[in-house]
């Protein structure tokens, strides 16, 4: 029986140097990652070197392109940090002199003048909630409390993105998962939701 270990190495395609990771999966993925377009392939662990270089090599321009596009949005949210949004809408630059409690608090205010009108709206009522620094979700919610994490990061951006994230997670409350309900209760709440989301990227 195969060890549930997962054996790492790496190997260099088209000048590119990509992680592999042998797993007990069935089949190989690709993943380029944030900040600087680092290469994961995932592999089964008797996949041999010649058949994941071949994989690599179908999607090489692929890759490239991503490499690009990660790299692009991790410039642009690190430029957003030029300026940060007060309760109100009122933006103001973002002189360096913030601590990262101060903005913390700046945003829980926000969300304090924002979430009743959306518990109101939906019929649906929040647990806790936190203000967190997190990598790969502008929110989280747990569903059992109704608890709600909202990520530090939305300081920089406007009311309407921030309302699109906490009405997002409220309806995680009644709907788990992010299938079709979820997605006609959104829409019926928020018709522009998807605008909002493309805003986050």
């Amino acid at each position: 029986m195969m060890s549930s270990a997962v054996i790492i190495s790496d190997m260099i395609v088209d000048g590119i140097k990509i992680d592999i990771k042998r797993k007990s999966i069935k089949n190989l993925h690709i993943y380029v990652k944030p900040p600087e377009g680092d290469v994961l392939v995932t592999a089964p662990y008797r996949t041999s070197d010649a058949a994941i270089r071949r994989f690599i090599i179908e999607r090489i321009d692929w890759i490239r392109k991503s490499q690009i596009k990660v790299r692009e949005q991790i410039g642009a949210r690190e430029q957003r940090k030029d300026h940060i949004f007060l309760a109100g809408g009122q933006r103001l630059k973002n002189d360096g002199t913030y601590t990262a409690s101060e903005l913390s608090a700046i945003l829980r205010e926000r969300v304090a003048l924002m979430l009743p009108e959306l518990e109101q709206l939906t019929g649906l009522h929040a647990g806790r909630i936190s203000i967190r620094s997190m990598k790969t979700r502008w929110g989280s919610c747990t569903v059992k409390t109704g608890d709600i994490r909202i990520n530090s990061g939305l300081i920089y951006y406007p009311d309407d993105c921030l309302r699109y994230i906490l009405l997002h997670e409220l309806l995680h409350i009644r709907f788990p998962n992010h299938g079709r309900d979820f997605k006609e209760t959104l829409s019926g709440y928020m018709p522009d939701w998807r605008e909002k989301r493309a805003k986050l990227r």
